[in-house]
């Protein structure tokens, strides 16, 4: 259940943790399973408390490229089980909030118990609230402080800023390996101008929020999902120059062995593996046969994983 923050005040004990959760990680993940364990085992809700948008949208007025948008990120805090989530609607009177009014309010309108956090917590104006904090507090406010520690990859711990630069690099590989799962691209399928289709590889052209991250710009193996149905694709993300030269940003995906109309449909493309860089070809003939290898090189991979 989603409950705006001003609107929310919960009698019962409650176990809550706070965070943005961007991509809803590995890190996150191992989060949200340390406050599932602590709600079942003393009987007691859980709740996620978020934000919207970015606090470091409004704290440093800079765009943040997302992982995942809010819809989703809250659709992927579901898949583990607990009974609210908090929105938090972050902006500059809320940036002003002291660390210890924050907890203030945690116990008044959450009535928390225990608050479950990452290892690198902080919060409160000048983010002047952390773990050291907390414990310090705890016994005033009446609370347990649970600490998860870091989900390490590769020696580091898995953070979305290190996921945004495996991304911007084309490091897809990495880049699910700490997601968890594959990064993926959602949209509807807008008109394009049926160029594709014209050579023999019909495309979906997919409208892109401009929150989301742009991965690093080439040819992908993917694995689009359309009407809960999955079918393999090759994407090319970038602006077409053989053929089109746009002047912004395109996701087009030509799904393999499929004839469908698709138009206005929401889809989601799952990136798999990044396959080459985009190229501008001398002429069609050259283009058609890149392609060809691309559609291959798609299927191999992803039948590997599928099998």
């Amino acid at each position: 259940m989603l409950v705006d923050w001003d609107k929310a005040y919960i009698n019962e004990p409650t176990i809550v943790t706070v965070g943005v959760f961007d991509g809803v990680h590995r890190g996150h993940q191992s989060i949200l399973s340390l406050l599932i364990e602590r709600s079942f085992t003393l009987g007691l809700p859980g709740i996620v408390v978020t934000f919207d948008p970015h606090p470091l949208e409004i704290i440093k007025k800079e765009k943040i490229e997302l992982l995942v948008d809010l819809n989703d990120r809250l659709e992927l805090i579901d898949q583990f089980p607990h009974t609210y989530n908090v929105l938090i609607n972050f902006n500059d009177r809320f940036a002003e909030k002291s660390a210890e009014g924050f907890i203030k309010e945690l116990k008044d309108r959450l009535n928390m118990r225990e608050i479950v956090i990452g290892y690198n917590f902080q919060f409160g104006k000048g983010r002047r609230g952390n773990i050291k904090f907390l414990q310090e507090i705890s016994s005033k406010y009446n609370f347990k402080v649970s600490i998860v520690p870091p989900v390490e990859y590769e020696g580091a711990p898995i953070s979305s800023s290190r996921i945004r630069l495996s991304l911007k690099k084309g490091d897809i590989i990495h880049a699910n390996e700490m997601l968890g799962r594959y990064f993926y691209i959602k949209g509807r399928v807008i008109k394009g101008k049926g160029l594709g289709k014209e050579i023999g590889f019909p495309t979906a052209n997919i409208a892109i929020s401009n929150r989301i991250i742009i991965p690093k710009l080439g040819v992908y193996a993917t694995i689009g999902t359309i009407d809960n149905e999955r079918f393999i694709g090759v994407t090319n993300i970038g602006f077409a120059p053989s053929i089109k030269g746009e002047k912004e940003v395109t996701v087009e995906t030509h799904f393999l062995d499929f004839n469908r109309d698709i138009y206005d449909k929401l889809i989601k493309v799952e990136l798999v593996a990044y396959i080459r860089q985009e190229i501008k070809f001398n002429s069609l003939e050259e283009l058609v046969n890149q392609i060809n290898l691309d559609v291959e090189s798609a299927r191999n991979i992803i039948k590997k994983i599928i099998h």
